[in-house]
């Protein structure tokens, strides 16, 4: 609540130069949809997608996929391109895009992963560059899982 105060005030006082800054006095927060997206079907008491107002946030999505029943193959670049799969099916379950990200974390289970993470990123997400956050050395208790990234984006549909 604070948070939405201050951005509304920075907003106000013209710090922002953005031609969308009326659209963002009248905020009134929207109650949030919660999605359980297909692709990315929770595996516990959890949406695996929220949407509140323009904001959508995923949870953290993993290299599974759902049509097979299966893991993507046990190397970085496999299971990244099936994660970025299911973060586009889960993005879109909301009415968002890849271009929508404002922001991604990326766990990796190993350091040495970051290269091979880095090329299938940059072939997925293009010219856009959502602020990232990258953790090395996660451990879900399970060797098949090298990569869970979660994100947030700025839906732009009406």
């Amino acid at each position: 609540m604070i948070l939405r105060f201050a951005i509304a005030l920075v907003l106000y006082f013209g710090a922002c130069s953005c031609s969308n800054t009326k659209k963002y006095l009248a905020f009134v927060p929207a109650a949030p949809e919660f999605i359980n997206a297909e692709a990315a079907a929770p595996l516990g008491p959890y949406s695996s997608v929220v949407r509140a107002g323009d904001l959508v946030f995923t949870a953290g999505i993993i290299g599974f996929d759902a049509k097979t029943g299966a893991f993507a193959k046990p190397n970085i670049e496999a299971q990244t391109e099936q994660v970025f799969d299911n973060l586009e099916a889960a993005l879109a379950s909301a009415g968002a895009h890849l271009e929508d990200l404002v922001k991604v974390t990326i766990f990796l289970k190993s350091p040495a992963d970051v290269q091979g993470m880095n090329a299938v990123y940059q072939k997925r997400i293009g010219d856009s560059r959502p602020a990232r956050t990258t953790v090395p050395g996660a451990d879900w208790g399970r060797d098949d899982i090298l990569i869970e990234i979660e994100a947030i984006a700025v839906c732009r549909c009406e």
